[in-house]
């Protein structure tokens, strides 16, 4: 899977999963703010997404990590086996 796959495949869990209006979020949106407003429980779910659909843990990452579609990308993508 390529890096846009993976952003798309990413994007389109925000919007059937966690709700996020597909008109407002782009890859580098952020994640967190008041723009889209994700909380600490939707993190546990993008972690548990990311390990499950890309074999790589995000459990204890740094929130840098988490900022918008394009970092949890580069996460992966550095960290993929």
């Amino acid at each position: 899977m390529n890096n846009e796959e993976m952003k798309n495949k990413l994007k389109e869990f925000f919007m059937s999963d966690l709700g996020v209006d597909g008109d407002v979020l782009k890859f580098d949106t952020p994640l967190f703010g008041d723009e889209i407003g994700l909380d600490s429980v939707d993190s546990l779910e993008i972690i548990s997404f990311v390990d499950d659909n890309f074999g790589v843990s995000m459990t204890g990452v740094g929130k840098e990590h988490f900022q918008s579609i394009d970092t949890i990308a580069a996460y992966i993508e550095a960290n993929k086996a």
